[in-house]
């Protein structure tokens, strides 16, 4: 994909905020003339669940929340108390304003998110608020993506205005090392694609697969590695990184996989920012488009994507899976635990990017 190229991206130009104070600002300028407001967030243990509702409630805006409990349980000792704990935390912040949605029961995980949506639809209107928070920090991939998908689709020219979502949008994320470092998956479902997103083809073709690498996803990798058989493995490192030697560390981790087993090649490395979803976000478009391109006298090539790192990468992934239908590969832990105890005076980090909406008239 050429420079001329990249300028036609959906964020080529991107509104982002990688502070909590800056984060607060974008959420007040965003409320400041919208009528109805809403924030989706996670009622379940995460630690950090509250952190953006907290801030949001201090900020005085007037909004309705939509709390949704993860399908996915705890196995910690007081994973139930923590819920529960953070539920009546946000009772107390919103009263009358708050809805608690439990997940909806499905034969295939993978879709828990697309049925959810539709609920969101029918039921809550979702499209019809002039801003749209959703709160990545306390809920899983299998629901933030395929809910934050509708609402990106629906946002597009294209779509007839009795079902556009034409407000503002905005995703915050609370990144915490220390939290990020405690919570352990747990078993793992078969693995899948997710709903909403490219489906991988009834007829087999190159399979180019980019898995965006973290600590502690061995068994995510080798149950993908089964289900995809790729011809070809781009693993993404974090760099810049706050540890200069994490993606040496992410490769000594994964190395029987990634260099033993796949013998993928050095030079299909790809290096996005820790910090900047939007870095990943373009180098994953231009990737795909380069693939496809190269491959297109062969067949073409199916590009899977998969995330095992930070909330704020993982928001990279998403970014480019709307933009260039890029499938994305999951394995659905069966539970989580939270390992020790955090830091006294835990500080969490909020970011939050906005996605549509009024800077982008």
């Amino acid at each position: 994909m050429s420079t001329a190229d990249l300028s036609q991206l959906r964020w080529y130009d991107y509104v982002f905020a990688d502070e909590t104070a800056r984060s607060e600002e974008l959420w007040a300028e965003a409320c400041k003339e919208a009528n109805t407001t809403l924030l989706i967030c996670g009622a379940g243990f995460d630690p950090r669940t509250l952190d953006t509702p907290q801030r949001i409630a201090e900020l005085d805006i007037e909004v309705c929340v939509l709390a949704l409990k993860p399908s996915v349980s705890g196995e910690h000792d007081d994973a139930e108390a923590a819920a529960n704990e953070n539920e009546e935390m946000l009772l107390e912040l919103f009263g009358d304003r708050l809805t608690i949605l439990e997940s909806p029961r499905v034969l295939d995980p993978n879709s828990v998110g697309t049925v959810l949506s539709r609920q969101l639809q029918a039921e809550h209107n979702l499209l019809d608020f002039d801003t749209v928070i959703v709160d990545m920090s306390g809920l899983p991939s299998s629901i933030s993506f395929t809910l934050l998908q509708l609402l990106l689709q629906q946002s597009l020219p294209a779509v007839a205005d009795g079902r556009r979502f034409n407000g503002n949008l905005l995703v915050t994320v609370s990144e915490d090392v220390s939290t990020d470092a405690r919570i352990i998956a747990s078993g793992l479902d078969a693995p899948g694609t997710l709903a909403g997103f490219e489906r991988l083809p009834d007829v087999p073709r190159t399979c180019i697969w980019v898995p965006v690498l973290g600590a502690g996803a061995g068994e995510e990798l080798r149950a993908l590695t089964t289900l995809l058989e790729p011809d070809e493995v781009c693993p993404v490192l974090p760099f810049p990184s706050r540890n200069p030697r994490r993606g040496d560390e992410l490769i000594l981790e994964h190395r029987a996989l990634l260099i033993d087993e796949l013998q993928f090649e050095p030079r299909n490395v790809l290096y996005a920012s820790e910090t900047n979803p939007f870095d990943l976000y373009r180098q994953l478009v231009w990737l795909a488009d380069r693939y496809r391109t190269a491959l297109e006298p062969l067949g073409g090539a199916t590009i899977v994507v998969s995330e095992h790192t930070s909330k704020i990468l993982s928001l990279g992934v998403l970014l480019a899976a709307h933009e260039a239908s890029i499938v994305v590969g999951h394995v659905r832990p069966m539970a989580y635990r939270l390992q020790g105890s955090g830091p006294a005076d835990r500080k969490a980090l909020i970011y939050t990017a906005w996605l549509t909406g009024q800077p982008y008239k």
